[in-house]
């Protein structure tokens, strides 16, 4: 069975699980009907024949059956959730297989920054990008340790090598990464957790007079039985209760802002429960995640029963949308200020350790995002990577975002020297950098890359690919580009190890200058100990091959004109190019240039 099968077969088990809950759904829904009327119907018979008493016995019969039913209905409604929301999944990672991925929702867009040293020239964030594709992350939390992994991951080989462990164990448990998923993906939208972080972080005052005060309906109560007893005189309960009202009514004021506050997380609680839930009953192998699922686990208890706690106080404050049973548990119990001490309780056990609770789904979430590509593409390998010398090293390298089918495959070898990749317009020369700099994201993320072998050293990324001018602030497409190519000089002159990625280089001037700055450049970035790939049409620059200062190497990327017309292979080859179709490729879109 192909990987797309097991999608496929996924995706109709929860399409025929689904509709089998809706029609089970409607089966009780009509029951629930029969049942209510049945109830009502024998309700009024037995009171106009037998009177209250027996009214009073056919509604006592008919209750718990129509309780029932309701139960029965709530739970199938959910389970019903959880099938259709199973089978979106199913259908993003066969979207993902297909290349519809291009179409999710969620792609990263505010994570897009064109002063970043690759993330813009490279699709990593933003439409057609590398996070539109495998992101699962329901949660801001784990959206934004997504971002760090690809926009910012460790340095650190042992770190690496870790999650790489993590992503493998993940990668092989596509169960719990659905389910995980799947949690999220029944909440309205995307969650975020900042707001309920800082509620619980945030110390609550409250005047000692609120626990003397919520004490006082028990001595009310003591006065109504003791006047009823003929121990007391009435208005003595009658005044007590008389002041509860009016304590309701003053504390509604004060209380009320820290209830709502609450209240605006109720429905995503039930979520969040879930989530910790799923992740403190999974038995994981790996040690990084046993270590990340025991942050979860508590001293007293584990977060998904502290986030019970708070959705039963959330629950309690739901009572004011009842106003009736609000307004009469409010003056008889004061309700509300029962609610807040349990608040307060609630955070002097929980509200230093929610915080990382979040940190650990958000953790999850971008461990599982990762795994997509292993749970997608099971032939790609995890990469090696070396603690010492400087280089890539790798064999089948394709670019991750391409289809498979239609994905061209090459070699790169750069050890302590660059390469001049040079070949006519639409070879294939900037896909091949962006393929080489994408896999390395991937690599030092810790996930497997697109290749059949892949082994390098920790690299600073720098690229200049995309350059685009800025109007409003005045900078020309070319000043954009000095910019950039001076951030990826600046940085080679401090000697860490960088990879440069530069796609034909100050094409915004003309030849002369372009190939006497790009000489300039490239000797320098060589000087400094950079290596890295640098596509041109100046075939001038390969040049640089021979000289004995600096070290390049030349490949290149060719063209075939097969009946009239022109085709590409996409294969690199060693050595520099000879040939050129910019004059073919105009003369074929009515541009005729002549000879």
């Amino acid at each position: 069975m192909s990987f797309k099968d097991v999608f496929i077969n996924r995706s109709e088990y929860y399409e025929s699980l689904e509709k089998e809950y809706s029609r089970r759904l409607h089966h009780l829904g009509n029951l629930r009907l029969i049942a209510f009327l049945a109830g009502a119907a024998g309700s009024a018979y037995g009171y106009f024949t037998g009177g209250p008493a027996w009214a009073a016995g056919v509604l006592l019969l008919f209750l718990p059956v129509f309780i029932t039913l309701i139960m029965k209905y709530s739970k199938m409604k959910k389970d019903m959730e959880i099938a259709g929301a199973m089978l979106e999944i199913q259908r993003r990672y066969l979207s993902r297989i297909d290349g519809t991925w291009v179409r999710f929702e969620d792609c990263g867009l505010e994570f897009v920054d064109s002063s970043h040293p690759y993330t813009y020239d490279l699709d990593v964030f933003g439409r057609q990008s590398l996070f539109q594709m495998i992101s699962v992350a329901q949660t801001v939390v784990g959206r934004n340790h997504l971002k760090a992994l690809l926009a910012g991951p460790s340095r650190d080989i042992e770190t690496i090598n870790k999650r790489q462990s993590a992503v493998k164990e993940l990668g092989a448990n596509l169960e719990f990464c659905q389910r995980l998923q799947c949690q999220g993906l029944l909440a309205d939208g995307m969650l975020d957790s900042e707001s309920l972080v800082d509620y619980a972080e945030e110390p609550l005052l409250l005047s000692k007079a609120i626990s003397i005060i919520r004490v006082l309906p028990v001595f009310t109560g003591l006065g109504f039985l003791m006047s009823w007893g003929g121990w007391m005189h009435l208005w003595v309960p009658m005044l007590l209760l008389s002041v509860q009202g009016l304590i309701f009514v003053l504390g509604f004021w004060k209380i009320q802002p820290e209830l709502n506050r609450v209240y605006l997380f109720h429905k995503k609680l039930e979520v969040f429960k879930n989530m910790f839930r799923l992740i403190e009953s999974e038995e994981f192998e790996d040690d990084y995640l046993s270590v990340l699922r025991s942050g979860l686990q508590g001293e007293k208890a584990p977060a998904s029963v502290g986030m019970k706690k708070l959705e039963k106080i959330s629950d309690a404050i739901d009572l004011r949308y009842q106003p009736i049973v609000y307004f009469i548990l409010g003056i008889l119990l004061l309700w509300d200020f029962h609610c807040v001490l349990q608040l307060e309780r609630w955070k002097n056990e929980n509200g230093g350790k929610v915080r990382e609770w979040f940190e650990i789904i958000g953790a999850f979430e971008a461990l599982s995002s990762l795994s997509v590509i292993l749970h997608i593409y099971p032939e790609w390998v995890f990469p090696e990577i070396q603690e010492h010398g400087m280089g890539v090293m790798a064999q089948d390298v394709g670019h991750p975002l391409l289809q498979q089918d239609k994905c061209v495959r090459n070699d790169i070898e750069i050890r302590q020297y660059s390469c001049i990749v040079t070949g006519s317009n639409m070879s294939g020369k900037s896909t091949y950098l962006r393929a080489v700099g994408l896999n390395l994201v991937l690599a030092y993320s810790g996930t497997s890359v697109c290749a059949r072998e892949f082994c390098c050293s920790m690299l600073d990324i720098y690229t200049s690919m995309v350059i685009r001018d800025d109007l409003m602030g005045g900078i020309s497409t070319f000043f954009a580009e000095l910019t950039r190519i001076e951030m990826i000089l600046k940085h080679s002159r401090q000697g860490r190890p960088m990879i440069y990625l530069i796609d034909e280089i100050f094409r915004g001037t003309n030849s002369l200058d372009r190939i006497a700055g790009a000489r300039t450049v490239l000797r320098e970035l060589s000087r400094n100990g950079a290596i890295g790939l640098i596509s041109t049409h100046d075939f001038e620059l390969c040049d640089l091959e021979e000289d004995q200062e600096v070290s390049f190497r030349n490949c290149h990327f060719e063209e075939q004109y097969v009946e009239g017309g022109i085709k590409f292979d996409y294969i690199l080859r060693p050595g520099r190019c000879t040939t050129s179709n910019a004059r073919y490729l105009m003369n074929m879109v009515g541009i005729q240039v002549p000879e």
